[in-house]
């Protein structure tokens, strides 16, 4: 509805007034811009037209039916409109009223607005990143792409809802980089960038939060263990505010205690050479460090000083090794036999490893179509005495061969003993007298039984004497020793006394050879004693097998037996396959160190290595088992000079390939890594 009481009452008060009327044509006038219906924003341009017969004195905008007091007397009569206290969605009406200069006056129609400035405030600018130094802050952000731009502002907060604060106003609209020295990034502190148009109008984008976070995590990738040193390698922190490496060791797997060992400011320096002593587990850790003081912590990583190893050594065709002992220097000798064919048509080997289970030498020997060594001792000028089998080129039977060598495995003499039977060496010791005393087996050429050999032979190989035991059954010699009384002790296997599958056997002899006692040891299967010692306490320990007792097929059987070969008390060790003792040694702490093999300890099907270890009393305290894809049977065993143990039999890759020599190096718990 149009109001135009007003102006007709300057209408009536002119007429009234002047008795010389001379002009009462009012003007014309209308709103040009923007038209009816039109949605306008921030400050809007309304422009008028307005004529007259004489001449237009003003003209004046009028909103919702009120007079505004924008007037505008010069043409063309434009007025700006601000729609910003005004709601959105809103509709408001537009008119305009000219004067002439007779004060005659005329209204435009009315124009109807929509207000909506949802989309009127500057676009949102977006921190792209914000980067610093111990004095400098960089902070990158978007360039603004509004038309009607105005000024940048950064605004700053401790938190993401605490008061804004302002740092500094850009007027300059290609400045996007800002440059700060007053920061703190240890603190938490949200950045944002607020936009201003030229019409007063702003908007604020997305919070930047920067709190300095710990550098990042430089691994701790390889220890390598060389002689008495450490190498140390961990990864190149890339951080731009780097500050230095720490690198702690402690004796303790959680890093308790820990001992700086080195601090470095070079970051490309990612190494560390430790001089530490053998036989020992150490562990080390990295320390990143940064400009602000945060620090990051690596991975925990265990240095081992022990030298261990698990190792095949071979070429071509079959290789077995069938005793070690250690040097004095620390390496290793291994005796065994290699072939082609299998353990037929064989070469006897002697093969010496270093310390870190590297090859040094090998030695074949060859003195018929098949040679074999079993067994060995060490002389304390470095000579070895070997002893093993080699067949008769006469009657094609096995004779007894013993060789000595020096410590390079260079032949001083050779000699094989035996007649048309089959005589084969199986184990050797050094008697008190200094000559050597061998146990074996030979085939009684009468019945084709089995008898346990034995013979003693001095420094140059002569023999002394030489004496077969047994009875009217199978009877074998597996191992003897040099005892503490001057005499000697065998272990082994009978049939003819005991039970008829087989019992462990175990022979007293004197300094001549004479038995002084003969026990048999076993239950209602058949067991075998492979490997005697002497104890600390002047008894006896023997290890074999037993189908008798434990719950498996097989078990490790240990027995132990006074000086007069009473039992004091026996075991058995195992799961629910089969499981066998080959080799048996007293510790340092008077407990025992066993090696076999086993198919039930473990996750391999197939037999693996096996050691563990018992206490005086022949409680298990722990057992190791060495898988691998093929069939490994080890046949010797120790205490290492460095409280390690050592094992050696032989063993391949998976069931395909061939058996080659294999030794294995582990620490004092049995482990190899």
């Amino acid at each position: 509805m149009k109001n135009y009481f007003f102006i007709a009452f300057f209408f009536i008060l002119k007429l009234g007034c002047e008795e010389d009327y001379q002009d009462n044509s009012p003007p014309s006038i209308y709103i040009d811009s923007p038209t009816d219906g039109t949605t306008v924003s921030e400050i809007t341009s309304i422009k008028c037209i307005a004529t007259d017969n004489d001449s237009v004195k003003n003209v004046e905008l009028w909103i919702d039916s009120s007079a505004t007091g924008l007037i505008d007397s010069v043409s063309p009569y434009e007025f700006l409109w601000d729609t910003r206290s005004y709601s959105d969605s809103s509709i408001h009406i537009m008119m305009a009223v000219a004067e002439d200069m007779n004060n005659n006056f005329s209204s435009s129609d009315e124009v109807r607005l929509i207000v909506d400035n949802t989309n009127s405030n500057p676009s949102l600018i977006t921190i792209e990143s914000i980067s610093y130094s111990l004095t400098n802050m960089i902070i990158t952000f978007e360039k603004s792409k509004d038309d009607d731009f105005s000024s940048y502002e950064l605004l700053r907060s401790q938190t993401n809802t605490s008061e804004q604060n302002s740092i500094l106003n850009i007027s300059n609209i290609n400045d996007t980089i800002i440059n700060i020295s007053d920061f703190n990034p240890l603190d938490s502190t949200w950045y944002w960038i607020k936009t201003k148009d030229i019409y007063g109008y702003e908007s604020i984008g997305s919070g930047y939060l920067v709190i300095d976070i710990p550098p990042s995590i430089s691994t701790l990738e390889s220890i390598n263990f060389t002689d008495s040193l450490f190498i140390l390698n961990w990864s190149q922190n890339q951080d731009v505010d780097f500050e230095s490496y720490t690198l702690n060791e402690s004796i303790f797997s959680d890093m308790l205690n820990p001992l700086q060992i080195f601090q470095g400011n070079n970051s490309e320096i990612t190494f560390f050479n430790r001089s530490v002593v053998q036989n020992q587990y150490l562990y080390y850790q990295i320390i990143v460090r940064d400009d602000w003081g945060l620090q990051s912590y690596s991975n925990i990583k265990v240095g081992c000083s022990w030298y261990l190893f698990n190792e095949l050594y071979g070429e071509s065709g079959f290789q077995y090794g069938r005793a070690m002992l250690q040097t004095n220097n620390g390496d290793y000798i291994i005796v065994g036999n290699s072939s082609v064919f299998g353990d037929s048509f064989s070469n006897a080997i002697l093969t010496k490893v270093n310390y870190k289970g590297e090859q040094i030498w090998k030695k074949d020997y060859s003195f018929s179509d098949t040679d074999r060594l079993n067994s060995f001792v060490e002389l304390e000028n470095g000579d070895l005495v070997l002893v093993g089998y080699s067949m008769s080129s006469a009657n094609s039977s096995k004779d007894i061969l013993i060789i000595r060598s020096d410590s390079e495995g260079n032949i001083i003499w050779q000699h094989t003993y035996g007649g048309n039977e089959d005589e084969v060496g199986n184990s050797i010791d050094i008697t008190s007298d200094n000559n050597f005393i061998v146990c074996g087996d030979k085939i009684d050429s009468n019945n084709g039984k089995s008898l346990c050999y034995i013979m003693k032979v001095n420094g140059n190989g002569e023999e002394y004497w030489s004496d077969e035991i047994g009875g009217e059954q199978n009877d074998h010699g597996y191992s003897i020793i040099t005892t503490s009384d001057g005499g000697s002790a065998i272990s082994g296997m009978t049939r003819s006394s005991g039970n008829i599958s087989g019992d462990a056997w175990i022979l007293k002899l004197n300094n001549d050879g004479i038995i002084e006692w003969s026990k048999s040891y076993g239950g209602n299967g058949s067991e075998s004693g492979r490997k005697i010692i002497e104890t600390n306490d002047n008894c006896y320990l023997i290890v074999g097998s037993s189908d008798s007792f434990g719950s498996g097929d097989n078990d490790a059987y240990l027995i132990k037996i006074d000086s007069q070969g009473n039992q004091l008390w026996s075991e058995t060790y195992g799961g629910g396959g089969t499981d066998h003792g080959r080799f048996v040694m007293q510790t340092v702490d008077q407990g025992y160190i066993i090696s076999g093999y086993s198919d039930s300890i473990g996750e391999s099907n197939n037999f693996d290595f096996w050691l563990f270890k018992v206490d005086p009393l022949g409680v298990i305290e722990w057992q190791r088992s060495y898988n691998s894809d093929g069939n490994d049977r080890p046949f010797s065993g120790m205490q290492t000079l460095d409280g390690g143990y050592a094992i050696a039999g032989y063993g391949s890759l998976n069931s395909t390939t061939p058996p080659d020599l294999k030794i294995i190096k582990t620490d004092d718990q049995g482990l190899t890594n």
